[in-house]
């Protein structure tokens, strides 16, 4: 099999498809659920595939696969939109100990809940999926400048609500 490298993967140079799918396929199918996609595993296999039949080279595939996974869960729910998602659904309780469960406390979670969609997902994908400001401004397709102004002012409202509890539960993650 011919090597697979895209550029903004953090693999050496003779990566493969199968190694870089296997790092990133848990974090897709976490993502897709985030939307309350019926089938989140399909949804990232699906990512993949798109991916691997384009004819031109895409400049950030990592930002490509998100993008796309959001597309297509967003794309399924399409008929469920006047449903909300909740957050429990999103941080996936009871599935066990993974990733996301380290890097954010419960307190930061639950204050999460506060924050507006946008600046929710935001700043999930900057923290706990930890993408680039222009990843993220590639998923999203906004600006730049947008992506940075959503961050900083997700931080600073988690921020000012966790001073005021007289908690520091997870302001390293805010930093």
């Amino acid at each position: 099999m011919e090597p697979f490298n895209p550029p903004d993967l953090p693999f050496g140079e003779n990566a493969d498809f199968h190694e870089i799918f296997s790092a990133l396929y848990p974090r897709l199918v976490s993502y897709a659920r985030r939307y309350g996609a019926t089938y989140p595993e399909d949804i990232a296999q699906e990512a993949f595939v798109i991916l691997m039949q384009r004819e031109t080279p895409v400049e950030h595939p990592t930002a490509y696969l998100y993008g796309t996974v959001r597309t297509l869960s967003l794309t399924e729910r399409r008929p469920l939109k006047n449903q909300s998602i909740s957050l429990e659904a999103v941080m996936e309780q009871g599935k066990g100990p993974d990733a996301d469960d380290e890097l954010l406390s419960q307190e930061v979670r639950e204050r999460m809940k506060t924050l507006s969609p946008t600046f929710r997902e935001t700043l999930w994908l900057f923290v706990v999926e930890d993408l680039s400001i222009r990843q993220i401004a590639d998923i999203l397709d906004i600006p730049e400048a947008t992506v940075k102004t959503r961050i900083h002012r997700a931080k600073a409202h988690l921020r000012n609500q966790l001073n005021s509890s007289g908690s520091s539960g997870g302001l390293h993650v805010l930093a």
